[in-house]
């Protein structure tokens, strides 16, 4: 068997975690019906996450992959509720990274930085509009 490390990048990570919050999107469409319906696929290209990440390396080549810690800044839609919206976040980022890259997540810290009422989406769709015209 042929010997070597194998080494992920960082953006990696941040690109996973960003798909991963992608799929959680119907958290905010179970809140509320109606007006939020459209609003998700808005509000997820609109309001993007920062993440950072702090990778450790294994020691060996033996001792398989590293681990990994990512610090995600969201915004939600006012009216959602955010221990719900943070668990599922969690849970699908580490389920999303464990998977797919073999690193074990240490811990996601979620901190929610700005609450987003449903106008402001659409008032942003619309001026994104008339700009396009």
């Amino acid at each position: 068997m042929v010997q070597g490390k194998t080494i992920i990048n960082d953006s990696v990570f941040v690109e996973i975690a960003r798909e991963a919050m992608q799929k959680v999107e119907d958290v905010f469409r179970q809140e509320r019906k109606g007006a939020f319906l459209g609003l998700t696929r808005i509000f997820t290209e609109r309001f993007t996450p920062q993440i950072a990440v702090k990778k450790t390396e294994a020691a060996g080549i033996d001792e398989g992959f590293g681990t990994v810690a990512l610090d995600v800044k969201i915004s939600v839609i006012y009216g959602v509720n955010i221990p719900e919206v943070a668990k599922k976040v969690r849970e699908k980022i580490v389920s999303e990274i464990e998977t797919l890259t073999g690193y074990a997540v240490e811990k996601v810290d979620i901190t929610i930085e700005k609450i987003i009422k449903p106008e402001q989406v659409t008032d942003d769709k619309k001026s994104e509009e008339e700009k396009e015209e």
